[in-house]
């Protein structure tokens, strides 16, 4: 039996729960502020993307959030929802 893994969202739903722009993800897991993994197969390195699927860690996600509600002042997530 394999181990059980931490749930992820894919880039489109960050982007949602974010309330970013789908090039926003990409740019934050590019830049190293958004940590990712990369599923699937792998491009070559002469090809325009890098192929595979993108997947963000649920914990990542809400960790992200909560330091923009820290950043905005906001101490109570219910109130942005």
């Amino acid at each position: 039996m394999l181990p059980e893994s931490p749930p992820v969202l894919t880039v489109r739903e960050v982007a949602k729960a974010l309330r970013v722009s789908v090039p926003t993800i990409y740019r934050w897991v590019k830049g190293g502020e958004l940590e990712a993994i990369r599923h699937g197969k792998q491009w070559s390195r002469g090809q325009a993307g890098r192929g595979g699927a993108i997947r963000i860690p649920a914990a990542v996600v809400a960790a992200k959030l909560q330091a923009i509600h820290d950043l905005c002042g906001t101490h109570d997530l219910d109130e942005v929802a």
